[in-house]
């Protein structure tokens, strides 16, 4: 049904919103981690910078 590689324009439009998303939940987990430092937070912030640059070097 769908092409390899080939996204249905929803999910384009997703992917899209998720990408404008994430860079300031990155940033204001990176300010929350530095005040208040637990794991959670830290492998949170971790995560949320990979998926920002996974969205910059278009992987997603």
């Amino acid at each position: 049904m769908f092409k390899k590689g080939k996204f249905s324009p929803f999910m384009k439009k997703c992917r899209e919103g998720l990408s404008i998303i994430v860079l300031p939940l990155a940033c204001f987990q990176l300010i929350r981690t530095i005040f208040i430092p637990t794991t959670f937070d830290v492998l949170l912030c971790a995560l949320l910078f990979f998926v920002y640059i996974a969205f910059l070097k278009k992987w997603f």
